[in-house]
This record gives structure tokens, C-alpha cells and sequence, in this order.
């Protein structure tokens, strides 16, 4: 058998006449498969093809081909790929669905398996760091002017955290080093593959699991036909009202329509109040294209969570029809995209769909105080009321100031009654040169012994809130007021406060008049059949207190429920873009592409409607912002985005390291592990350096020492010291 003659770059070398037939395409597969890991799968296919080795061969310890370095690095084709592609996915967004892809009901199976796959991503990215540490660490040693020491075994090192603080890192640090700059090359990449290794897993973990979430799903702007100052005023005449609304009838637009709900569905559970009981936090009330929620809140002894005075809140009934009808378009485009293939929406598979608008609602606080309390502090010959505005502080009952109204005396209570009785008024706010709404309220001495004068100060005001509704729960509109700057009860909202920064609204007495209209079947009025409701009839003069918390309930709830419907008859203008009146298909043009994510699979929507600018300008611009609650990849959150971050620079540090191996065609198999490299030691001439150091190393002296792979003939070594015999390692030749 001869010998080939391989050619390097400086010098011939001959292999040994005993070493077995050269294979280049054996050879690259084992270029391939040594990086990783897979030596083990190339000896075993030896031995099955039987030219399997039973010796050690010379191999060539660094090659200068462009094939073999491309194999070497592929490596990082697979960690690489795997990184860009989940950090792109969620950069983008992409919305999945209900579930998950493949069978239905197993998506903890599959979130299982994902962090699997993600814990197998992690030991590839690892190898992937490793071996491009190796091949620096490599090319160093053998091309270059060597390293210190302690970096000989940092490729497998940099894993573990502790690393950054070992004897081995800081000897190398303060190691002997040709040049400053090679230094801080070697310091800034172990530091950064140290950071890497520790987080690329975790950082897969994170976003390769997609996230079950209430994510954007378009939406659109749309105009009520009536201007902002209008929707929300900071005064309510009383010639807004029609004529008619002063005796109950049908028309629901009045300030006292759907007084029934609360004399059936609210107001009968207050006779049942045992020692901390309940009353409903939540009322119904119908409306034209939606039902609407209110939140009432009372000021009790006998409740668990009581406040400092009673307050209601409610959507305006115009928005709460707008969302309910932007909902349902929401619903058909959805519907018509499951039916229209190619279109890049899935939100017809959703465990929830939400519409929300964020706009202004009125929110009613309301205070009374029993007349003949307050006689010792005030003049008797007038009549104080509390102040509240100043809402936010959250004062206790005594803390509120009084304000003494001396054009209102007992004279003008009515002493001789047999029902309850309630009339409007004004009481000055000296400091805001304003006037606010105010009840005088006589309980009949049937109930008391004595009849009870009731002073009630009502505060109103306009309270940003995100007011949304449900595709499961169809036309029911809720809202949250958005949380006040002031304090309030831990585990509560706003609802359950006030904010002195909200607009207040100026309430006319003669508007306030037409809360209260006389009912026809009984001759009473609202308030009367109201309070028979809650079983005033039924108290005695014992349950003062709670007489005065019930009168300040049905107040709020009733001016709330009058301020929501003052623009009932109102409701969206414009009309929908490229809509087909005629077609009995399901057109999806321009209209339902508006309604969809206008960039990408999720996001926000456009405008569905066209609408005049003239009109306009006489007109109130919102947004409902729909959402679809699924599984989907999204770089919402600031965990997902530096993990994203993460993922992207290993996948660029090792695709410009792989990059630049390639242009500069350099490739090694060669001491990859632990085991090669304590074999490579062990076949290198002893030194003086490491005198001492068998049982092992105590200083980072040792570390400090810098050290070179070199060739003495055909022989390969660690090398401390400056030897006459010895040559730099050479591309593409054999060593033994």
C-alpha cells in the first residue's frame, strides 16, 4: 500500500505507509457529524460498512477547505434556524386559535411537548456556542500566538455561571497575551457566550410556547349622531326633556324609563339584608340594541364592603348600542372569513371575543343626612347639606363639611305626609361659585315616630371608563371605570370611589323633576313605589340609619339611570363601505377588510363606515377595539421582547462566525472534547510551569501562563516555553 502525498500551503508532508486509503467523502461526513456530537453514529457506520479502524490514523488537525468549514459549522444551521424563526414569528404576531393545531382537548399535551422542544433547542444552542468557542479558542492556540491557560478548557466552561468568577477566568484575564486587543476579543465573547448559554434556553422556553391571551382583532372607528359636549355635558338643563316624559308612560328615552327593572330586580332585596348581607352589585337594564349593566354601591352597617357615601354608575345607553352593533359586524366578518377561503384571519376560533370602547360615563355619589342630626351644628332655622367635592379624599362621616343653606328652612319640608316625599333643589359651592343637585326627602311619621327630614347632596360627574361587551354573553354591555389617582380599597376600583379630577355635572332641579313622575295604576310617584319596593313601610325608627342609606340608594340609582338615557333615540350614522344591500351572499370587501387587522394577523382595525365630513363635525368619533382571546405568538410583554432580543443575537454571533469560517475556508475535527485535549497533554513534553500542580491548582498563577499547540516534526503538542524544534501547526497536513 502506498502513500499520498497531501499538499499544504507551505511545506509536503507523506502519510504513513501503514495509514489506510484517504476518503474525501468519508471524511466530510465525519467534518459533519463530529461537531455534533455524532462521532459515536460515524464509527458504527464503519463498522457496518466494515472500514472500521483498529488503530488511531494521523489526521490532518486544521484544514484549509471551504467544504469542510461549511460542514463543520452546520452545527448552527438547526439552533439557528429554529431561534429566527420563533423570534420572527413573535415579533410579527401570529394568532393561532381556541386550541392549539392536532387533536382537539390535548392542549396540555401539546404546551408539554413544546417545552420539550424547547429544552432540546437549548442543548443545541449550547453545542452551537461551544463549538464556535472551540474554533476561536483553536485557531488561537494553533494559527495565532497562543492563549493563557485557563482559557484551554473554556469552550466546555462557559455553561456554568461560576465560570465569570473561577481561578481559570480571571488567570486568563490577567493573562499573558500577544496583543491587547486578542485579549478583549477573548474576554467580551466568553463573557457574552457565558450570558448566552444561560439565557437562550429560557429565552426559547418563553416564546417557542405560544400565549393564551386576549389579543387585537381589529375593530373600527364609527359617529353618533350627536357631539361630544352633547354625550357628555358638564350642565343638564331641563328643557332637553319632552313634555311628555312628566307622567310615566312607554317612552324608555325618559330620564325615568325602565324604572321598573330597579323596583323589581333590586330594591326588593333590601328588606332581606341580614348582619353583613349582600345586595346585587349588578342591575340589567334593557335597552334598544343592548342591555346594559349598572353598579350600584351603598353606604350600610349591615353590608360587608360599605363606603363612605352611595354611588351608581352606568353606561350611556347610546354607546352601550353602538358596541353591541359594531359586535355583531364583527361577528359576520368573522364568520365570512371562515367562509371565504385564503383570507388570512382565524378568528372565528376563539374561546371569547371582546368589544371595547374607551369613553365617558356618568357616575352619581349621593350623601344624605337626617335634618334633626345636624341641628346642633346648624342654625335651626336652616338646613345644611354635606359638601362633596372634595370626592377623593375619602373622608369619614364627620370629616365632611356642612354647608349651611339659609334660604332653605323646615318650612321647606312638608310635615303633613302619609307617603314619602321627595323635591329638588340647589345648594351653593361657595369655593366653585357653582350650585349642585340636592334632594329634600320627608320619611311619614307612619314609619318614624317622628317624621325624618332628609338633606341629600348629590354629586355627578363624567368618569373615563372602558365600556365592552362579549361574543358569549351577546348585546351585555359592562364597563370598568379606569383606576382614580386617589386611593381606594384594596381589591376595588374606581367604582367604588371618586375623582376630584373628573368633569362634574350641573344638574337643573326642573330636569331632576322628571326622575319622579306620578305612575298612573297607583297614583304614586317613582320614588314612593321605590321605596315601597325596598320595604320602607316595614322599618321603624330604629333602623334610622338604614333609612337614610336606602334613600340614598334609590337617588342614585335613579338620576344614573336618567343621565345614560339622555340620548337613547341616538345612535351610528354613516354607511358601510362597498355594502351590497341587495346580495343574499356574504360580500366581504372593503368594508370587512376595515373590520379585520390592517397589518399582519392581529391589530387594529380601520373605519367601516363612510361618513360626510359635514356631518362631522356634528358628530362624537369612537373607536371599538375588538379582541379574540386564543392562543397566539406576539411580542406583547417585556419578557417576551428580550427574549426575542436574546434569540437574535446568538443566531447573528454564529451565523457571522460560521460566515466568516467559510471565507476564510478554515476547519478542524480536532480536539472537540475534555478527553482529546487531556490526550493531547499527555502526549506533550513535560514543563516546569506546571511543577506542583498533579494533585491541583491553587492560584491562578498557573492560568496566567500562556500557552500554543505547536508541531515538533510530525508530533503535535502543548507547548509552555519557547523551544528551539518547535514549528507552528500547519493547514492540511498530517500529525500523528
Amino acid at each position: 500500500m502506498h502513500g499520498r502525498i497531501i499538499r499544504s500551503n507551505t511545506t509536503t508532508t507523506r502519510c504513513h505507509v501503514s495509514d489506510p486509503p484517504f476518503n474525501v467523502q468519508r471524511s466530510r461526513l465525519r467534518s459533519f457529524l463530529r461537531p455534533l456530537g455524532l462521532g459515536l453514529f460515524y464509527e458504527t457506520w464503519q463498522k457496518t460498512v466494515k472500514t472500521s479502524q483498529a488503530y488511531e490514523t494521523r489526521k490532518v488537525a486544521i484544514r484549509d477547505d471551504r467544504v469542510y468549514a461549511a460542514l463543520a459549522g452546520a452545527i448552527h444551521v438547526l439552533p439557528a434556524s429554529i431561534a429566527i424563526t420563533i423570534a420572527l414569528l413573535n415579533s410579527f404576531g401570529y394568532y393561532i386559535g381556541e386550541e392549539l393545531a392536532g387533536p382537539e382537548g390535548q392542549d396540555d399535551e401539546k404546551l408539554a411537548g413544546l417545552q420539550l422542544a424547547a429544552k432540546l433547542h437549548e442543548l443545541t444552542m449550547q453545542a452551537s456556542i461551544a463549538a464556535m468557542l472551540l474554533q476561536y479558542i483553536r485557531h488561537e492556540l494553533a494559527l495565532s500566538n497562543g492563549l493563557p491557560f485557563g482559557s484551554l478548557f473554556a469552550g466546555h466552561m462557559y455553561k456554568d455561571v461560576s465560570f465569570l468568577w473561577s481561578s481559570e477566568f480571571w488567570g486568563m484575564a490577567n493573562g499573558a497575551f500577544k496583543t491587547k486587543k486578542t485579549k478583549w476579543k477573548l474576554i467580551i465573547l466568553l463573557i457574552v457566550c457565558t450570558i448566552l448559554g444561560l439565557t437562550a434556553g429560557p429565552a426559547s422556553a418563553t416564546i417557542l410556547k405560544p400565549r393564551r391571551d386576549d389579543w387585537p382583532a381589529g375593530g373600527t372607528d364609527f359617529w353618533i349622531n350627536v357631539t361630544s359636549a352633547d354625550l357628555w355635558p358638564t350642565t343638564v338643563a331641563g328643557d332637553e326633556v319632552l313634555a311628555d316624559c312628566m307622567n310615566d308612560g312607554s317612552d324608555k328615552s325618559c330620564p325615568h324609563g325602565d324604572w321598573q327593572t330597579l323596583a323589581q330586580d333590586y330594591f326588593p332585596f333590601w328588606s332581606h339584608l341580614e348582619n353583613k348581607g349582600y345586595l346585587p352589585d349588578t342591575i340589567r337594564f334593557p335597552g334598544f340594541r343592548s342591555i346594559r349593566e349598572m353598579y350600584p354601591q351603598i353606604r350600610s352597617t349591615t353590608q360587608q364592603f360599605s363606603q363612605i357615601f352611595t354611588t351608581a354608575t352606568t353606561q350611556d345607553s347610546v354607546i352601550a348600542d353602538s358596541i353591541a352593533e359594531t359586535g355583531r359586524l364583527w361577528a359576520w366578518v368573522v364568520a365570512a372569513a371562515w367562509h371565504t377561503r385564503g383570507q388570512p384571519w382565524r378568528f372565528w376560533s376563539h374561546k371569547e371575543a371582546t368589544y371595547t370602547v374607551s369613553a365617558y360615563q356618568p357616575i352619581v355619589h349621593v350623601r344624605c343626612a337626617n335634618h334633626s342630626t345636624l341641628i346642633a351644628n346648624i342654625s335651626e332655622q336652616s338646613t345644611s347639606f354635606y359638601d362633596l367635592r372634595d370626592i377623593g379624599a375619602f373622608r369619614k362621616a364627620d370629616d365632611f363639611p356642612l354647608i349651611d343653606q339659609g334660604n332653605i328652612t323646615h318650612a321647606d319640608f312638608i310635615e303633613d305626609t302619609t307617603a314619602p316625599l321627595l323635591s329638588w333643589t340647589t345648594v351653593a359651592q361657595p369655593s366653585k361659585k357653582s350650585t349642585a343637585l340636592a334632594a329634600l326627602v320627608v320619611i311619614p311619621m307612619s314609619v318614624q315616630t317622628t317624621s325624618g327630614h332628609f338633606a341629600c347632596t348629590v354629586d355627578a360627574r363624567i368618569a373615563p371608563a372602558k365600556i365592552q361587551s362579549t361574543r358569549n354573553r351577546y348585546k351585555v354591555v359592562t364597563s370598568h371605570l379606569k383606576p382614580s389617582s386617589t386611593w381606594h380599597p384594596p381589591g376595588k376600583d374606581a367604582t367604588y370611589g371618586g375623582n376630584d379630577k373628573w368633569p362634574a355635572v350641573s344638574i337643573d332641579p326642573h330636569w331632576a323633576k322628571y326622575l319622579d313622575p306620578k305612575i298612573k295604576e297607583s297614583n304614586a310617584t317613582v320614588f314612593q313605589t321605590l321605596a315601597d319596593a325596598a320595604g320602607l313601610q316595614h322599618m321603624s325608627s330604629f333602623d334610622g340609619p338604614n333609612i337614610g342609606f336606602l334613600i340614598e340608594s334609590i337617588l342614585a340609582t335613579m338620576i344614573v339611570n336618567g343621565l345614560a338615557r339622555r340620548k337613547y333615540n341616538h345612535g351610528i350614522i354613516g354607511e358601510l363601505k362597498d355594502w351590497d344591500f341587495n346580495s343574499d351572499k356574504r360580500p366581504c370587501g372593503t368594508w370587512c377588510k376595515q373590520m379585520m387587522p390592517l397589518h399582519g394577523s392581529m391589530g387594529a382595525g380601520g373605519c367601516v363606515y363612510i361618513l360626510n365630513k359635514v356631518f362631522q363635525t356634528n358628530a362624537t368619533r369612537l373607536t371599538m377595539h375588538a379582541g379574540s382571546t386564543g392562543y397566539a405568538y406576539s411580542p406583547k410583554g417585556f419578557t417576551t421582547v428580550l427574549s426575542i432580543a436574546i434569540l437574535l443575537i446568538y443566531s447573528c454571533i454564529v451565523l457571522t462566525h460560521w460566515s466568516y469560517m467559510i471565507w476564510v475556508k478554515e476547519s478542524s475535527n480536532s480536539w472537540h472534547s475534555s478527553s482529546e485535549i487531556a490526550a493531547l497533554a499527555m502526549n506533550s513534553r513535560p514543563t516546569d510551569v506546571l511543577r506542583n500542580t498533579g494533585a491541583g491548582v491553587e492560584t491562578s498563577r498557573i492560568f496566567r501562563q500562556r500557552v500554543r499547540i505547536v508541531s515538533v516534526g510530525e508530533k503535535v503538542e502543548l507547548s509552555f516555553e519557547e523551544r528551539g524544534d518547535e514549528d507552528g501547526i500547519v493547514m492540511n497536513a498530517w500529525y500523528s
